[in-house]
């Protein structure tokens, strides 16, 4: 996780994706301005709607009558409330140099000089991005149908009899639990894009991916990709199938809880972090969130905790759960002390009668002695963009 922006969230950093969604409701005749991202993340993950932030200036983009990708980009340029394009933004610093390069192209900097893949909302980078997520999980798949044909004996793959000294049974099985995970990987970004794309169209672009969610989120999953190869090529014997299996139901119902929550948002969803409160913004306390205040939060903990598992990789499951977790306690106190800003009538009530969805954080808000009024406990400050919270600083701004 890292992250921080000049939302009132920590460092200052320009704001940068998150694997979030928003929770306020707008009205749909109102014309909509741009604000991941949402961890996630903009507050991020489940809270807010619209907002001039960037995400490619995705509402204010689509208000305009634009005949090409160029003048999208004129139009990027001469905005004030928009965010550079990813190409043309400050390269990714930190990391080691061959992350910093994946990042890079990820983030598709150098293609300044391609109109349809500068910017995000360029039909050429859609279409890449949209082919390779599409190849791989299709691959992915038909290997995974190949294995299970042959575990029934409906047809015979030699090399799979376990009979071949480099795919030993142990190993044959962490190739099952590879084939899924990709799948899993592959068809969770997919789902982020076409479920943006359904229910909230003024603000898809190719980030609605979230693929190049940052530098974080790539270094875990390059991290967990080596923890996973060292294993079936030395210790292919360090697995449990039931853990596996434990982790593809944490992902899967992970995965539903998420998509739960961006369908019951809709045009509310948005993966970057949302700052501003319209005058017709509403709290939704419907669908999935008449249970979990946090559901895209919670959807996206146990969805990759859950990828962990299913690898079988002992040390990123753990990291994962621990990393996430203590992101989200941090950041849970902060968007929970934003929105009884904005609601301070309805919210406290919603708060009470609801679950954060994460094992062991629970809410700081409490109803305060003297007037009546309610306020994070431990705040010393009106403004809650800027309070300290008596158990959870906060600092990071969006999940990675």
């Amino acid at each position: 996780m890292n992250g921080g922006s000049s939302n009132g969230l920590g460092n200052g950093a320009p704001p940068r994706r998150s694997l979030s969604g928003t929770r306020l409701t707008i009205s749909r005749n109102n014309s909509r301005s741009s604000s991941f991202a949402s961890a996630n993340g903009g507050l991020s993950h489940s809270h807010h709607g619209p907002s001039n932030n960037n995400n490619g200036g995705g509402g204010y983009r689509a208000s305009q009558s634009m005949n090409s990708i160029n003048e999208l980009a004129s139009a990027d340029a001469s905005s004030s409330e928009d965010q550079p394009t990813r190409s043309s933004r400050k390269t990714n610093e930190g990391g080691l140099p061959p992350i910093r390069w994946i990042q890079n192209r990820l983030d598709w900097r150098g293609s300044d000089h391609m109109p349809q893949f500068c910017h995000a909302h360029g039909l050429g980078r859609v279409a890449t991005l949209a082919l390779i997520l599409g190849a791989v999980l299709a691959v992915h798949a038909l290997i995974f149908l190949q294995l299970h044909l042959h575990s029934r004996g409906w047809i015979t793959i030699s090399i799979l009899d376990g009979r071949h000294p480099p795919l030993t049974p142990e190993r044959i099985q962490l190739v099952y639990q590879w084939v899924l995970y990709v799948v899993a990987l592959t068809a969770f970004h997919t789902l982020e894009f076409f479920t943006t794309a359904i229910y909230n169209p003024a603000v898809t672009s190719a980030d609605s991916f979230v693929i190049n969610q940052s530098m974080a989120y790539t270094t875990a999953a390059l991290v967990s990709w080596i923890e996973f190869w060292i294993r079936f090529g030395f210790f292919p014997f360090v697995n449990n199938v039931p853990v596996s299996f434990i982790g593809l139901i944490f992902l899967t119902s992970g995965q539903i809880v998420r998509a739960l929550a961006m369908i019951t948002c809709g045009e509310s969803f948005n993966h970057l972090i949302q700052q501003t409160k319209k005058d017709n913004h509403v709290l939704i306390t419907h669908g999935i969130y008449k249970y979990f205040r946090h559901p895209s939060y919670v959807g996206f903990y146990y969805w990759s905790s859950g990828t962990q598992l299913l690898l079988g990789n002992p040390i990123c499951a753990v990291c994962y759960s621990l990393a996430s977790w203590y992101f989200f306690k941090r950041r849970i106190p902060f968007e929970e002390g934003t929105l009884l800003k904005y609601f301070p009538d309805e919210y406290p009530a919603y708060v009470a009668s609801t679950w954060s969805g994460l094992p062991f954080i629970w809410s700081d808000i409490v109803t305060a002695q003297g007037d009546g009024g309610t306020t994070p406990r431990g705040s010393n400050s009106a403004n809650h963009q800027e309070v300290s919270f008596s158990a959870d600083g906060f600092a990071d701004k969006k999940i990675s």
